[in-house]
């Protein structure tokens, strides 16, 4: 009996120690997952600072930034772009032009046809020419050709009209007046406009004693501006004219009388 009693006490004892441990354990558990989540709330959520002062508020109607100055030196860098653009339009424009290029696109105002023993015709204005050869400049520049390879040579000029007398005018002699008729014809590639005649009369002495003029009643033409007239002279067509010249009283004798013919080239 006595040793159960003692057993029983010892085991009592071994109980309260079990629990004194248990619950050490819990506490010092609940402490370590406390202080866990304590640490765990500082890193989630920082320490807020609180601005004791307000900022200062720009005053209304003024700019955040001083652009003024800014803009000014804009300003002035467009205007200097502006000038050197001009400046740049005007020499694209005019393009340099040497010597050589200009020769190139020069035509010759006169011209010559050379037809070669090979048939080939060259157009050109002869420049020089010797026993030996023939220098002809052309559209694209001088060619030096042999002289015994050419066959003909025959001048050529540009298009135009070409006016001449078919014959002598015929004059009428009055007191106070001369009256001179002819015919004229264009023998040109072109049509004349606006041909006119011009009669000058001289002594023996060759001093002129007067001048006058008068248009060939040529075909109607009527031009761009309106204008209609009948001085037109067609190509291989001839046209008469009757110019008449006063004669005051106490002029020198007329020995002879020499001719002019003007026309115009009109559209």
């Amino acid at each position: 009996m006595k040793n159960c009693i003692i057993l029983l006490c010892v085991s009592l004892i071994f109980a309260q120690e079990v629990d004194t441990t248990s619950t050490t354990v819990d506490i010092a558990a609940t402490d370590t997952i406390t202080s866990d989540t304590t640490a765990l709330d500082t890193t989630l959520f920082p320490d807020v600072i609180i601005e004791k002062e307000k900022a200062a508020k720009l005053p209304e109607g003024e700019p955040f930034f001083d652009y003024k100055d800014d803009l000014d030196i804009l300003q002035i860098q467009i205007d200097s772009l502006k000038r050197v653009l001009r400046v740049l339009e005007r020499k694209s424009a005019i393009p340099p032009i040497n010597k050589e290029l200009l020769n190139l696109i020069k035509m010759p105002e006169l011209q010559h046809r050379i037809e070669l023993t090979n048939g080939t015709v060259v157009m050109g204005e002869i420049v020089e020419e010797t026993d030996l050869e023939v220098i002809i400049k052309t559209s694209i520049g001088q060619l030096f050709i042999d002289k015994d390879k050419v066959v003909n040579i025959e001048e050529e000029s540009s298009p135009a009209p070409k006016i001449e007398l078919m014959s002598e005018p015929f004059v009428s002699v009055y007191p106070d007046r001369e009256k001179i008729t002819g015919v004229v014809k264009n023998a040109g590639k072109i049509r004349a406009d606006f041909v006119r005649i011009i009669a000058k009369l001289w002594t023996p002495e060759t001093e002129l004693v007067t001048i006058d003029s008068a248009f060939a009643a040529g075909s109607e033409q009527e031009y761009k501006t309106g204008v209609s007239t009948d001085t037109a002279i067609e190509p291989g067509a001839t046209a008469s004219f009757t110019l008449t010249v006063p004669l005051a009283e106490g002029l020198p004798a007329v020995e002879y009388r020499t001719y002019d013919i003007r026309w115009i080239q009109a559209e």
